[in-house]
């Protein structure tokens, strides 16, 4: 797959170029609920986030911080997840199915990166 900074996409990938921000690709076919359930969620993390921050200063019980941190890291997993589903489903399988032994390869690659990253 092409680095964020590169403006063309894999030819087999569903992704597109953003005329409003060159070298931003933005992703095909993102299922609305699933978005605002993403969005929610998000939303939720950052307020958690916030709560993290008041605890810390305010010099809450350690172990009540580190439960925080956890629920909030759970947050962006499921964000995570509920993406790579959406990325698999379109991207991925797009490319994996083109026939571009190339574009294939790369989405291999790309997935297997993605892996290790949320098993983290």
């Amino acid at each position: 797959m092409p680095s964020k900074n590169d403006s063309t996409p894999s030819p087999a990938c569903g992704c597109h170029s953003d005329p409003a921000a060159p070298g931003e690709r933005l992703a095909h076919a993102v299922d609305a609920d699933l978005k605002a359930a993403n969005t929610l969620r998000l939303k939720r993390a950052e307020g958690q986030v916030r709560g993290i921050a008041r605890m810390i200063e305010q010099d809450r019980y350690c172990a009540d911080i580190i439960t925080q941190i956890t629920a909030v890291q759970e947050s962006l997993r499921v964000v995570a997840k509920n993406l790579l589903k959406n990325h698999m489903k379109h991207c991925a399988s797009a490319a994996l199915t083109s026939g571009d032994a190339k574009a294939q390869t790369e989405m291999i690659d790309e997935l297997t990166d993605l892996m290790s990253k949320i098993a983290r």
